[in-house]
């Protein structure tokens, strides 16, 4: 709150409070809330605006386009290229690749990214896990590496 209204609200209290003793009556706590209360409701009052006007009732805007749909496939992904079904939603064993050192993820809708984590049960902890998007014929590909080199590992992923 702003000091000079703070000053203003207590100095309206103070005045208030002395008509209170001018008119014998006893000074309470409740007569000092009461007294409070309206001096802060009368300094609010002075800082309101105009009320606007009313809307139509019922009258609402059109539909807004659909939002960003939710995350719809995930998996996890064993150091061998076997897909945990109880762990994963919309890709199954037909949907992986393995290229050499690659997971190549094939026949899965229109891929815009993903979020890879290593699986710390199928590595030895020290592996980092990467996404990209290539060519035809594999939409996306993960690659686990230990320091520069290129290993196989478990890994979760979801696909956006």
């Amino acid at each position: 709150m702003n000091s000079s209204i703070f000053k203003s609200i207590l100095l309206g209290t103070a005045l208030a409070l002395a008509s209170s003793l001018a008119a014998a009556k006893p000074i309470t706590k409740k007569v000092v809330r009461k007294v409070a209360n309206q001096e802060i409701t009368k300094r609010a009052n002075a800082f309101r605006g105009p009320v606007g006007p009313v809307g139509v009732v019922g009258d609402i805007g059109p539909v807004g386009p659909a939002g960003p749909a939710a995350i719809q496939v995930y998996a996890r992904i064993l150091k061998d290229g076997t897909v945990v079904p109880s762990r994963s939603v919309g890709v199954t064993q037909a949907n992986i690749v393995m290229v050499g050192n690659d997971y190549c993820f094939t026949g899965l809708p229109p891929i815009n990214g993903a979020q890879v984590t290593v699986d710390y049960f199928e590595t030895s902890g020290n592996e980092t896990a990467a996404f990209g998007q290539v060519g035809p014929g594999c939409e996306g590909v993960v690659k686990i590496f230990d320091g520069a080199t290129q290993v196989l590992g478990g890994f979760l992923i979801i696909l956006y």
